[in-house]
């Protein structure tokens, strides 16, 4: 958004105490009076308001976290099934399935989430170490500490590296043979933090109902301590060819997830013309994909001087709709409701719903998750396009 443009403070106020899902939150202290984990965007009821595709990809995350236990992180994407389709494909077949140690896993995933501020994101995590039978473990990660065993630990600083200027060491803490896996992982968290970030309440997963055991991860994902998810069991939800897989994945089940995800989230989309597209693509690369140098959690106006350089030559709606993505990719905890408001404003007619809302922030998070992704691989030769059934 352009500094000149400056919000009416009637305007500012109706954003503030509009109904439905979309009240806008001007400031961190008004976030506790908002009862939506959803601030920017309207609960969908999938069993009452979703597609058959919807009520499908539900009945699975109901099936692993428990009707009433699913992250915020994904109901958040209800408005959008594709979207919610290729992301829960790809976050399960690297994170929830075997070979690699489940616990490992979710130590870089939370890595991820700490190092990019995602609360909602983190809990997740938490909740699964602990009710993976790591109580100590989850209480250390939860609070910013440095778990005690040294391989927990390199997870953790693993994972929080991936969102570092650097980017990790070479030095691996887990396995080859597991490496498509935790890179899955990492990426996954990337994606879904950044959106979190963006779009969700900063309480969104804190006071689930029910008793203490449920607010760990639900009954299903107890029942997953007995028996993991067996790879491949989502796939069925993708459409039959999701296009080009990444090389590193080795042709597992997760790589489709990914080239799904890839999809969904960078597809054409009428929210943002192909001007605004490579301004997107260009600043971020620019970036590294990392957050500049005014930290991730700094809401001041001072802190978004990178954002006016950013969006410096676009015009018209290409500005507001470039600042979101931008937002979502760089630095989401800045993403005011002024900025999506601007943008459901200015944006083409018919293109200014929740669907597309989150879809202009997955191109920005997704365009993140690939700087970083090749930081993280080796380019390397020999992606195909495999069909799934």
């Amino acid at each position: 958004m352009s500094p000149s443009v400056r919000r009416p403070d009637a305007l500012r106020t109706a954003m503030i105490n509009s109904g439905g899902g979309r009240r806008g939150v001007a400031a961190p202290e008004l976030e506790t009076a908002v009862p939506s984990p959803f601030p920017h965007t309207a609960t969908v009821d999938p069993l009452t308001g979703g597609s058959g595709q919807l009520r499908a990809i539900h009945a699975q995350l109901a099936d692993h976290f428990g009707e009433g236990e699913i992250p915020p992180e994904f109901r958040l994407l209800y408005g959008a099934p594709e979207l919610l389709c290729a992301t829960w494909v790809a976050v399960r077949e690297s994170l929830l399935v075997d070979p690699a140690p489940r616990r490992d896993k979710e130590l870089v995933a939370a890595g991820v989430a700490r190092a990019l501020g995602c609360g909602p994101v983190l809990r997740t995590h938490v909740r699964a170490l602990h009710t993976d039978g790591h109580p100590a473990l989850a209480r250390t990660v939860r609070d910013g500490g440095t778990p005690g065993e040294p391989g927990h630990a390199r997870l953790v600083a693993w994972g929080a590296a991936t969102a570092g200027p650097d980017g990790p060491p070479d030095d691996r803490p887990f396995a080859a043979d597991h490496a498509a896996e935790f890179l899955g992982t990492a990426l996954t968290a990337h994606f879904l933090s950044r959106l979190g970030s963006a779009l969700l309440s900063a309480r969104a997963g804190h006071g689930a109902p029910g008793r203490a055991w449920r607010l760990l991860g639900g009954r299903a994902a107890a029942r997953g301590r007995a028996r993991a998810p067996r790879p491949g069991e989502s796939l069925s939800l993708l459409p039959a060819a999701v296009g080009p897989e990444p090389s590193w994945a080795g042709g597992a089940p997760l790589g489709a997830g990914l080239a799904a995800l890839r999809c969904a989230a960078t597809g054409d989309d009428r929210a943002l013309t192909d001007t605004a597209r490579r301004r997107v693509q260009t600043v971020v690369a620019a970036h590294g994909g990392r957050p500049p140098g005014t930290g991730s959690g700094n809401r001041r106006p001072d802190a978004r001087g990178w954002l006016y350089t950013a969006l410096a030559g676009l015009r018209g709606a290409d500005r507001p709709a470039a600042a979101v993505a931008l937002l979502t990719a760089l630095n989401p905890a800045q993403l005011a409701a002024s900025d999506v408001e601007f943008w459901r404003l200015t944006a083409p007619a018919g293109a200014s719903g929740d669907a597309a809302l989150l879809r202009l922030a997955a191109f920005g998070a997704y365009t993140a998750v690939a700087c970083v992704e090749r930081t993280l691989v080796a380019p390397a030769p020999g992606a195909g396009t495999h069909p799934r059934s």
